[in-house]
């Protein structure tokens, strides 16, 4: 997908643009690119993916590696001054945008698990309590 149709989808839609707009444009071809990738990888089955989705996917890209935006967002708990450490409420980042996620669903590996366990399940007969 070309930077210029994200750049613009970005512009028209977007309100929190501060991590596109900081990044150099070769900074942000490189996040439609990632986000294109990553979004292949966990949503095979949903490609070619819409702009808005590779927008919002490339911002939160670029939003992860900025570190004034970093905190912000991304649900985090603590932050050590001394050693730079951050904890994340649920244990880490997550990987897949928040407003992706909510449009894609689970991707595909959350999907494959939850059907593994499922087959588990029926082949023991449940669960242990």
């Amino acid at each position: 997908m070309d930077r210029q149709e994200v750049a613009d989808w970005i512009a028209a839609n977007l309100l929190d643009t501060d991590a596109w707009d900081r990044a150099s444009e070769q900074k942000q071809a490189v996040a439609v690119v990632q986000a294109e990738r990553n979004l292949a990888r966990w949503y095979p089955d949903k490609s070619p993916f819409p702009v808005e989705v590779v927008a919002l996917q490339a911002v939160w890209e670029l939003q992860g590696v900025d570190p004034a935006l970093k905190y912000q967002k991304h649900n985090v708990k603590t932050i050590s001054d001394n050693g730079e450490s951050v904890t994340y409420k649920d244990g880490e980042r997550p990987a897949v945008a928040p407003d992706v996620r909510e449009m894609l669903g689970p991707t595909a590996d959350e999907l494959a698990e939850q059907e593994a366990e499922e087959a588990a399940q029926r082949q023991y007969g449940g669960v242990l309590i």
